[in-house]
């Protein structure tokens, strides 16, 4: 599943104020359920029941078998990258600096995204992704961010705008090509930007 990053080697400047408040608006809505600051194995945990319970997949599912395994080496990978001083929980401050070591390895010459980094991006698209058809639709998409607490109208939008009016199919490859653009661009208007249902930054 290893994807091509040419396009993050174009921009090397420092970690902007408008890539960290994306990085952060990920952190606050998506992973930090609890609303304590910092992301903790038990976050995953409610997360990933969460998700299985909003798609139905029971238990016993091969769906559900999946998604724990995901998010346990999604975790995992967390502790490694993110978790500086060892204390099992991840901090905002250390979230971002994650993502700042990873422009930085990723512009060292890797011609591909880290493993931990493809598992991530692949549970995420496996989670909007209900019907396991290999492509994301707009109802899809607008369900699970309307969960999460993000508008119907404005997640519909962002679907709208990503998929060029519905012209591009958004599978796995265009999913992490649009992911990367969401955290390594400073454009306003690069259309990764709206890959977690947000307008504007």
């Amino acid at each position: 599943m290893g994807q091509d990053i040419s396009k993050i080697k174009e921009n090397n400047a420092p970690l902007s104020d408008f890539r960290k408040n994306k990085l952060l608006y990920e952190f606050n809505t998506f992973y930090d359920l609890n609303k304590d600051g910092v992301i903790t194995e038990s976050d995953f945990f409610m997360v990933q029941e969460y998700v299985c319970k909003l798609n139905g997949w029971a238990p016993d599912s091969e769906k559900y078998e999946m998604t724990q395994d995901l998010f346990r080496s999604i975790w995992n990978s967390l502790q490694t990258e993110a978790d500086e001083d060892k204390d099992d929980a991840v901090t905002a401050d250390e979230w971002v600096k994650m993502w700042e070591q990873l422009d930085k390895t990723l512009r060292g010459g890797s011609s591909a995204l880290p493993e931990w980094l493809t598992t991530y991006l692949w549970c995420r698209f496996n989670i909007y992704d209900r019907t396991g058809d290999g492509a994301i639709d707009v109802e899809e998409f607008a369900y699970i961010l309307e969960n999460f607490g993000i508008p119907e109208r404005q997640s519909r939008q962002c679907f709208t705008m990503m998929t060029l009016n519905d012209t591009k199919p958004l599978d796995f490859a265009y999913f992490c090509e649009l992911a990367i653009e969401y955290y390594t661009s400073d454009d306003p208007s690069a259309l990764g930007n709206f890959i977690t249902g947000k307008l504007n930054f």
